[in-house]
């Protein structure tokens, strides 16, 4: 049975076999979603949530995305999963990559950065970790700079070498840890904010090279038509656009559009992220994650006991 470190093979139908040799990689599999999303209640979530707090300590809305994203992924884990090599795997981490906007003497510029969370994270755990990882991002030479600037100072000739072994490395499901760890591409989902650039969001193409199946991007707020569903009148609120690009194949349209439902009332009522979600064994068994690897295969082993 194939093994590779970062995930761990599933089984599917032979009909959804079948669609990896019909669609083969993830950009002629991908599907694009587009969403208006209500601030309303997430603007009063942020103020109330702010009062009396420290300024290292406050929300964002983009922290409160991110946070909702934790717990998109914890609740539908299906979406933690990738093809590759025409085979179905369950990654073994929760793994958000975002773009950080850096000020330089030169001017503004972007870097990447990679955040494990925990399914257990609440928006107050998902706040300190990304506002750490920014903070030392905009605070000086961040790792993906260092490794960017010794990759890049490699003749051409080696650099394409490197990322053919890495993309045939990854074809055969034997990626090397070296590289999976350094590139943002690797990961469950990678969100891009244009809002924080004053621009609408686009719909993003996915990355062939490693194995993120989700690419969301947020656009800036601004103030919008909403049709109240209840009483049909037209009220102006404060939206954002939200465009999602997905490959098709880990789950499947029945089960990738409760993801999208799901994250917008995440984001529009984030008051739910207070609390870590309450997980079965079950429920956390079907996540596969390393963190909870001896204690999944524990369980395991006692169910095939009660079968017998």
């Amino acid at each position: 049975m194939p093994r590779r470190p970062d995930a761990t093979l599933v089984k599917t139908s032979k009909f959804r076999e079948i669609e990896f040799h019909v669609m083969p990689g993830r950009n002629e599999s991908i599907i694009y979603y587009d969403q208006q999303i209500d601030l309303t209640n997430t603007f009063k979530f942020i103020e109330e949530y702010n009062k009396n707090r420290e300024k290292d300590k406050q929300v964002t809305l983009f922290q409160v995305f991110i946070a909702a994203c934790v717990r998109n992924i914890t609740l539908l884990p299906k979406v933690n999963r990738f093809v590759s090599n025409r085979r179905l795997w369950q990654r073994n981490q929760i793994l958000i990559s975002f773009v950080v906007k850096q000020e330089t003497k030169s001017g503004p510029r972007e870097t990447t950065a990679t955040i494990e969370f925990d399914p257990f994270d609440t928006i107050t755990n998902v706040q300190e970790k990304v506002y750490r990882k920014i903070h030392k991002a905009r605070g000086g030479e961040h790792e993906t700079e260092k490794d960017i600037s010794f990759f890049g100072a490699m003749p051409r000739w080696l650099i394409r070498l490197l990322f053919w072994f890495g993309r045939l490395t990854e074809k055969y499901n034997m990626p090397i840890n070296a590289l999976v760890s350094k590139l943002p591409m690797f990961c469950t989902y990678f969100v891009a904010n244009l809002g924080s650039l004053g621009i609408d969001s686009v719909f993003h193409h996915l990355y062939e090279l490693g194995n993120a199946g989700v690419f969301l991007n947020i656009g800036k707020y601004y103030k919008g038509a909403v049709v109240n569903q209840e009483t049909l009148e037209i009220e102006v609120k404060d939206v954002l656009n939200l465009r999602i690009s997905l490959d098709d194949r880990f789950a499947g349209g029945v089960y990738t559009a409760p993801v999208v439902i799901l994250l917008r009332d995440l984001i529009e009522n984030p008051k739910q992220l207070l609390e870590p979600p309450k997980l079965t064994d079950e429920h956390l068994d079907k996540l596969m994650l390393k963190k909870y690897k001896t204690e999944r295969l524990a369980r395991e082993k006692q169910r095939k006991k009660e079968k017998r």
